[in-house]
């Protein structure tokens, strides 16, 4: 409890902080005079307004600075980042109406800050919010289906609410009905310039030495904010000279196209960086920083220190644990890294119509550590002839919907870190048994077959085991109390789970364990060091966390 109040206080005393995040940004108040325009706050009507224009130009920084500047004016208010990216990180949805659920699920926990809201039908936003004045941010909108989702209708909210979009599609905006609209358009010659000297130097303004030598530069670069910030952060700490001597090659390779401008910052990091960049690019965008730092932690000596540098420079950025990394780069990454294969990143969102895997398709790639596949369909991807080989390095294996009943006979796990196999077929994972020694991430959400799980004696490293929806799964390995690192233990929805084993009381780092809709689970050990009310986990319309408790 007191923790509770201070963690209470400490959040307030923050939220009352006045943020400095955006004192230095160029041009702000001229988009906040056009904004606040159609913002029009004073109007107690709802209003939906969209921010649009190219990818770099900015959309996103313009939407953070209003909700910074205008949330503690509303009762409720939620930034949801980056949506289309969101749509492709989270759980694969078999179609439209469970991604519009998964979406609304997404904002409902974030809009009234409760990380585990169940949202049963379309209805609950409508529901909740249709007396509350709120500020909702959807972040880089690119389906229709998305803002369906979140906001169909000005009256799902309360007087005076706003909804702000930010799209690169203006047809979407008026698809929609959304007239209010605002065209971000490209800085002046004299704010590009500033953009560029603010990464380059920290000030608007640099010194009298280097204003020409600015210009000349802004010049060359063109006016895309993304492009002027990467450059002029490979421009920081450079004496005049090492700037005159930058020139001659600026002016040969670059066009005031956005990719040489890119490719003129990649080019000039070390060969490490280089390396850990195209992985980013190629494989890890949009994902959590410690899993990556686990994946990479065999190839770079220093992996924190080298994120810190692609973050520097305006390559990376890492928000809340997450690495994001600019589309625009992220395509410039993928371009460079397809002439090597260390992984493979597939999104079958791309496909217009059904891929034949053959068995033999990962022959030949020894050296493949990263293997993502995302699958948004069932329908989509097959294996008719089942599969040959997967690499024996592999580090990562992310395959939704995998279409196979197990693994390859050859599969192996020694150097696996982390298995993703959501909405998989899998009745077992793999013949026999086989070390999990460097696993410590296990995802098997919704896999509706699988009856039989490993055995976890080597697993020491497990943190995280996600079992959700796995409807045929009678019981837990006894071996899974040598997991004595793991902290997370989903098991909500296995519907025919009977038991826990005995052991799981040994697992002294368990932090949280969700047992809602296991309905044939009735006892429970007695030895288990966890805080269980019986009644809670058989309510459906409870959340089904238990949280750890010595005793």
């Amino acid at each position: 409890m007191i923790e509770k109040i201070a963690t209470d206080i400490s959040n307030k005393l923050n939220k009352s902080t006045p943020s400095r995040d955006f004192d230095e940004l160029v041009g702000m108040g001229a988009h906040m005079e056009r904004m606040e325009l159609l913002l029009c706050l004073d109007s107690d009507e709802v209003r939906m307004i969209g921010i649009w224009g190219p990818s770099g130009i900015g959309k996103t920084t313009i939407a953070r600075f209003l909700f910074n500047q205008f949330s503690d004016s509303f009762e409720l208010s939620a930034f949801m980042e980056n949506i289309k990216e969101l749509m492709y990180r989270k759980p694969v949805c078999s179609d439209d109406y469970s991604a519009k659920l998964h979406l609304q699920n997404q904002f409902m926990s974030q809009i009234i800050n409760h990380m585990d809201v169940e949202v049963p039908h379309l209805g609950v936003v409508e529901n909740r919010l249709n007396d509350k004045k709120v500020l909702i941010v959807l972040d880089n909108i690119d389906q229709s289906m998305q803002l369906d989702a979140i906001a169909k209708e000005t009256r799902w909210f309360g007087h005076g609410s706003r909804i702000i979009i930010t799209t690169q599609d203006q047809q979407l905006l008026k698809a929609h009905g959304i007239n209010h609209i605002y065209k971000v358009d490209y800085p002046s010659t004299h704010e590009a310039c500033q953009i560029f000297c603010m990464s380059a130097v920290g000030k608007k303004f640099p010194k009298d030495e280097f204003q020409e030598l600015a210009l000349e530069v802004t010049n060359l670069l063109g006016n895309l904010p993304l492009g002027l910030r990467v450059m002029g952060s490979h421009f920081r700490g450079m004496s005049k000279q090492e700037w005159i001597n930058a020139l001659p090659r600026l002016r040969t390779h670059l066009d005031s196209n956005i990719q040489s401008i890119l490719k003129f910052s990649y080019d000039a990091l070390c060969r490490e960086d280089k390396d850990l960049f195209l992985h980013i690019a190629c494989i890890f965008n949009n994902k959590r920083i410690e899993n990556v730092e686990a994946h990479l932690t065999h190839k770079f000596l220093d992996t924190k220190q080298r994120f810190h540098v692609l973050a520097e420079k305006s390559l990376i950025s890492i928000e809340e644990g997450w690495i994001k990394m600019h589309n625009l780069l992220e395509q410039l990454g993928k371009e460079i890294g397809s002439k090597s294969v260390v992984g493979i990143y597939f999104n079958s969102a791309e496909l217009l119509g059904e891929l034949n895997i053959s068995e033999r398709a990962f022959e030949g790639m020894s050296n493949l550590k990263f293997l993502r596949i995302k699958c948004d369909r069932s329908d989509k991807m097959y294996l008719p002839r089942g599969l040959k080989y997967i690499s024996r390095k592999l580090r990562l294996l992310e395959w939704d919907r995998f279409p196979l009943t197990c693994l390859p006979s050859n599969f192996c796990t020694e150097y696996l870190v982390e298995l993703n196999m959501r909405h998989s077929k899998l009745v077992k994972l793999w013949e026999g048994n086989l070390s999990l020694g460097n696993l410590k991430w296990m995802n098997l959400f919704h896999s509706k077959n699988l009856k039989e799980l490993p055995d976890f004696s080597t697993a020491t490293n497990l943190q995280t085991l996600i079992l959700c929806g796995c409807s045929s799964l009678v019981e837990l390995p006894y071996s899974i109390g040598s997991a004595n690192n793991l902290q997370k233990l989903h098991l909500c929805r296995c519907t025919s789970l009977v038991e826990l084993p005995a052991s799981i009381g040994n697992l002294h780092k368990l932090q949280n364990v969700t047992l809602k809709g296991c309905s044939k689970l009735e006892v429970l050990p007695t030895n288990i060091n966890l805080i269980l009310d019986v009644k809670k986990y058989k309510n459906r319309e409870n959340r089904g966390l238990c949280s750890k408790k010595e005793i």
